[in-house]
């Protein structure tokens, strides 16, 4: 790993080409952890490695006026607003890290947003290519929370290792490693600069392997742009999923999903560049995106109580229900399928697709439970269901089989579950009641559904009892189709419960 060569360790893999995906892409990137886990020895050593021009602000102390510099006088006189550089401001520094983030009064986080999402300040050009922040977990005494616009500037969320969760090897290693602030006072006695675990020109010689490294992915990341065409189909789809999941709870705007978009791609092209110059094992496209997603949506930064485990288990639910497009041959078709699924109000059309079409377990799983847990009468698909179940067994998941047949309403089987009909209204009453006249079970349970769908909508009109009708008849011809086995048109004459 190119950021162990920096003397950085204990970083998964993945985590590592997060932050090379921002480096590629110069979106914001922010660090989460404890003190003492190297969050600003990675900025120090990327920084040196890349000969780039940078500083890191402490954001509980530094004052505007450090970063922009005060006005010069003399050209106010003038009319000409220009700001006095120094060492600590902001203009000529290419990459800048933002620590002690939510240590910072709101009143300074504030002062910030510009420059995180276009490198300005008061309007004005800066030479910044890349911002990063870095902030303790809530839990630390003088935290503030953080504003969520301010959140929502940022594209990444990294986590860095406590030593304690590295492996032993790695434990040893920063136990051993000398570097950064670590034992100032050595190359003096020494007399002679190689008193550092990574000396300088090796640290020179792994910025060439990250530029080289870079260059590639720039490459990778174009092509993948060009390829994956329908890439931003599949996350405005994960994005509503997500939001339904959640009931409401992570709702992604415009510019997260456009977070998420990029930083997809910046990912495997870092992960195809490193595979390709230096031999690394390719993961597999399905897990990669899975855990760029997860580290894309900002979760519990500010209130630990949010429980970002839960978070990140229903991110992945959405993700693995719609992951059949991240396969070899992409299977957009099988993608909006499941999507239909899941966000389709028509009980019908959701029955169709749960008993007709193969989705594969973990979604014929997931569709099923929402359905029984739900709130929704659904004894017309309950029924169909079991009738099916009870000649092509394996249709409904075993487990719930019982749960699926409690569902099934009394009530619903009776025109009584039908709303009265008021006013003029009741002019066709006739034409309800004959469209209910069926031979079957089944018959009767579609004709009630649809019946009393239109009862419940906003106006009951000729045209609308006309499309009823059709519905009604285009029902009972799917419904049957799937029940029927070898062509035998029995299953409309079994009772419930059968």
């Amino acid at each position: 790993m190119l950021l162990e060569e920096l003397g950085i360790f204990g970083w998964k893999e993945q985590d590592e080409n997060l932050v090379f995906a921002s480096l590629l892409t110069g979106d914001p990137l922010l660090m989460i952890g404890n003190h003492g886990c190297a969050k600003t020895l990675i900025v120090n050593k990327i920084a040196e490695s890349l000969g780039k021009n940078y500083l890191i602000y402490d954001a509980s102390k530094a004052m505007f006026e450090d970063v922009l510099g005060y006005p010069n006088i003399e050209k106010l006189k003038k009319g000409v607003v220009e700001y006095i550089p120094s060492k600590v401001t902001v203009w000529d520094k290419e990459l800048i890290l933002i620590d002690e983030l939510n240590r910072a009064i709101p009143e300074l986080q504030s002062k910030w947003l510009e420059i995180i999402r276009s490198r300005k300040i008061m309007g004005f050009e800066t030479q910044v290519k890349w911002v990063w922040a870095a902030m303790n977990p809530m839990s630390y005494s003088a935290t503030n929370a953080l504003d969520e616009a301010l959140i929502g500037r940022f594209a990444l969320f990294v986590y860095p290792p406590d030593v304690l969760e590295m492996s032993e090897k790695d434990r040893i290693k920063v136990t051993t490693h000398i570097n950064g602030d670590d034992a100032p006072a050595i190359n003096l006695w020494l007399g002679r600069d190689n008193g550092k675990s990574v000396p300088k020109n090796c640290v020179l010689d792994v910025g060439q392997k990250i530029k080289t490294m870079l260059e590639k992915s720039a490459e990778d990341f174009i092509r993948l742009k060009d390829d994956l065409t329908s890439l931003s189909e599949f996350i405005a789809k994960f994005a509503d999923l997500l939001m339904r999941e959640t009931n409401g709870e992570i709702s992604l705007d415009g510019r997260r999903i456009g977070f998420i978009y990029r930083n997809i791609l910046a990912n495997r092209s870092i992960e195809l560049a490193k595979a390709e110059i230096f031999g690394s094992r390719l993961q597999s496209f399905v897990d990669s995106a899975r855990y760029v997603v997860q580290s894309s949506i900002p979760v519990g930064l500010n209130d630990e109580s949010l429980q970002r485990e839960e978070a990140v288990h229903k991110m992945e639910i959405c993700f693995d229900l719609l992951s059949s497009y991240f396969d070899k041959k992409s299977q957009i078709s099988k993608v909006n399928l499941i999507y239909e699924l899941f966000t389709t109000n028509d009980l019908m059309r959701k029955t169709e697709i749960l008993l007709k079409e193969n989705l594969g377990d973990f979604v014929n799983s997931k569709a099923w439970n929402d359905l029984i847990t739900g709130d929704r009468d659904i004894t017309l698909l309950a029924y169909v269901a079991l009738q099916i179940e009870a000649r092509r067994q394996g249709t409904i998941p075993k487990e719930l089989i019982e749960s699926l047949s409690k569902k099934i309403s009394g009530s619903f089987l009776s025109t009584e579950c039908i709303p009265s009909l008021n006013n003029t209204e009741i002019e066709y009453i006739d034409e309800l009641e004959s469209m209910l006249k069926r031979d079957s079970e089944l018959e009767l349970l579609i004709a009630i559904h649809r019946v009393r769908e239109l009862v419940l909508s906003v106006e009951i009109t000729p045209t609308r009892i006309e499309h009823t009708k059709q519905q009604i008849e285009v029902d009972i011809e799917s419904f049957n189709n799937l029940i029927n086995i070898g062509g035998k048109n029995e299953s409309s004459k079994i009772t419930v419960g059968a």
